[in-house]
């Protein structure tokens, strides 16, 4: 009866292990399949180099330049607008762009407030080293400014009267989804304020639903087959094959395309989403956005933030869209009221 019984066993794990085996074999067709399922890109490309990037152009650095070794020996390049000074703001650019779009906007908050304003290239954009528009991991660009914040920290902590002693982060657009997943972070250095411009925020009520306009004339393209694909194969742990490009941007003077690893670096995910990061954040937090933004549903973003986040608060700019609230004098002129009132 014992010989029996185990015999029955074996034949039991057997089946099992064979339909298993098959399960998990059709899931990897499938993930495979949807990855290298062939997409052309719906438009003519600018420049044909899309490995075309300016860290591998010469820098003279003077007052105005620093790089900050990332942990991984990579070099972050920071631009400073302002002298050093008790208050510094950490400001993150956006998705297919460098610092140089922040440096106008940088400029009036200093002037306006006197904080020293920083701008990182992200690694693989401008000036800093790493892969283009990569990252070697999920999460790599807030450990990146979790690195910057613990340089500026260790200066700050040479002297008691020494710069830095308000530390202020923030971002516009990707910087600001990159600045919600610093949040989550655990044993982080701690910062006094987040300022954010027409922030991404993820998967959530501000994210606008997809438009036919992403095909067709568009010069963005987002390879959603390829996404699923590889969303599937992270799931059951495989992360082999996150440096695949998803997303491309045919802007002059060349075409970025990002890869997987990239783009869910730049937003909270699940079931880390943007609601738990802005519970986690006990300080001072603003969010500025443009009525007629046409990238993130504006008018979500004040029940959101005002039902999530403890100090936080938003403006929300008459006549001003995804792009023109950077340059916009009522946006500045609220950032600057803030600084003022909290630091």
């Amino acid at each position: 009866m014992k010989v029996k019984n185990t015999s029955t066993l074996s034949k039991k794990i057997v089946k099992s292990s064979i339909v298993f085996s098959c399960i998990l074999l059709s899931y990897l067709t499938i993930s495979f399949s949807l990855i290298f399922w062939p997409s052309k890109l719906p438009f003519s490309l600018i420049h044909h180099d899309v490995n075309n990037a300016n860290h591998n152009e010469p820098l003279n650095f003077d007052g105005q330049h620093m790089t900050v070794a990332a942990r991984d020996g990579t070099s972050l390049y920071l631009r400073k607008i302002g002298p050093d000074s008790q208050r510094v703001i950490v400001l993150i650019h956006g998705i297919a762009s460098t610092h140089q779009t922040l440096i106008n906007t940088a400029t009036q908050l200093h002037e306006a407030t006197g904080a020293q304003i920083l701008l990182p290239d992200l690694r693989g954009h401008g000036f800093s080293q790493g892969n283009n528009f990569d990252v070697a991991y999920i999460g790599q660009y807030e450990d990146d400014l979790e690195d910057i914040l613990l340089y500026l920290t260790s200066k700050a902590n040479v002297s008691s009267k020494g710069p830095y002693r308000h530390i202020i982060i923030g971002g516009y657009s990707m910087g600001g989804g990159i600045t919600m997943r610093y949040a989550l972070k655990d044993n982080k250095p701690d910062v006094d304020g987040y300022l954010l411009f027409a922030p991404n925020f993820g998967e959530g009520p501000t994210q606008r639903k997809a438009s036919g306009d992403m095909a067709g004339n568009s010069p963005i393209f987002f390879n959603k087959t390829r996404m699923i694909g590889l969303l599937m194969l992270n799931t059951i742990g495989i992360n082999h094959l996150d440096s695949l490009t998803i997303m491309y941007f045919n802007f002059r003077p060349h075409m970025m395309a990002y890869s997987y690893s990239s783009i869910m670096s730049a937003q909270s995910n699940r079931p880390d989403t943007t609601d738990k990061a802005l519970l986690n954040i006990p300080q001072p937090l603003i969010a500025i956005i443009g009525q007629e933004d046409e990238v993130f549903l504006a008018s979500a973003y004040p029940n959101f933030i005002l039902e999530n986040s403890a100090l936080g608060s938003v403006e929300l700019i008459k006549h001003a869209d995804h792009m023109s609230i950077l340059s916009n004098p009522q946006a500045i002129a609220k950032a600057t009221a803030w600084v003022r009132a909290n630091f």
